[in-house]
């Protein structure tokens, strides 16, 4: 309804303000979170949602789908079903939710059944939030709610651990990529890269401690995060790469609720240059 809407629009500004200190400058925005949020609370969105993750691999163009593709999905379960993992292969799986953040938990089959009440406990509180409910992230609560198992990329290789790999996508132009490297470690790094794939020695949301060498296809992933992107005046493309193989994890529409301030000055009047056009209110209610 509209008045849930409103709601799910004043959190967001709320929560914004409660990190930040003020309010967002919905007229004159001048940093790259405000023009997230005012970008979230006017984009359209399809009647199948992008940021469903076990729908993401329908926004992959056919033409592209002979060069990236979805992590295959081993399992998944609704609302109501017990989570089981009878009749899976030994193996490294990650377990995850389809309508929300940081609701992953990586799992090792066969597993014991403290482990399994756990994810199932886990489970149970995912599928009861309504994601995105303070956080301007209205979308979410036209998803339809699933956990679901996919496998390791990994498992059996001698490869270096995966690095997300985030296309930060603006009017059709990578803008940004942003790399997430060692995560949950105390080796945590945020490195970036222009458009071109330069190195740039600023920080972003998080701190950039040092260069990483990019794989030799990186260009190739930059291409393809920019078609895929391209539909949305805003969009974050999530890619794993793996050897030459390259994955579709996600897409993302206001990262980090867009509450989290870009530490670089001069990094930040970069992304905002790529706003034009920007989203307008025209009224605010």
């Amino acid at each position: 309804s509209d008045e849930d809407f409103r709601d799910v629009c004043r959190r967001g500004i709320g929560g914004y303000y409660k990190k930040n200190g003020v309010f967002p400058g919905f007229l004159t925005p001048r940093s790259y979170g405000e023009m997230n949020i005012l970008n979230s609370l006017l984009m359209p969105m399809p009647k199948i949602m992008p940021a469903d993750k076990l729908n993401v691999g329908r926004f992959i163009p056919r033409s592209l789908s002979d060069h990236v593709r979805t992590v295959p999905v081993i399992r998944k379960w609704q609302i109501g079903e017990e989570v089981s993992f009878d009749g899976i292969k030994p193996g490294t799986y990650f377990f995850k939710s389809n309508h929300g953040s940081n609701h992953v938990i990586r799992v090792e089959l066969p597993c014991s059944d403290e482990e399994l009440a756990h994810i199932r406990s886990e489970a149970k509180r995912w599928l009861g939030t309504s994601y995105g409910k303070n956080t301007s992230q209205w979308w979410y609560r036209f998803i339809k709610r699933q956990v679901f198992l996919e496998p390791d990329l990994q498992a059996g290789t001698v490869a270096a651990p995966l690095t997300d790999f985030r296309f930060h996508v603006i009017n059709g132009k990578v803008a940004l990529l942003q790399l997430e490297v060692g995560q949950h470690t105390d080796e945590r790094n945020n490195p970036i890269y222009d458009g071109d794939l330069n190195y740039l020695p600023q920080d972003f949301l998080r701190e950039n401690y040092r260069e990483v060498p990019l794989p030799v296809n990186t260009d190739r992933a930059r291409d393809l995060a920019q078609m895929i992107g391209r539909g949305f005046q805003f969009c974050r493309v999530d890619f794993y790469l793996r050897g030459e193989e390259i994955f579709l994890g996600e897409l993302t529409f206001l990262p980090n609720a867009g509450r989290r301030p870009v530490r670089s000055p001069e990094l930040n009047e970069r992304l905002c240059s790529y706003w034009t056009p920007m989203p307008r209110f025209v009224r605010v209610g």
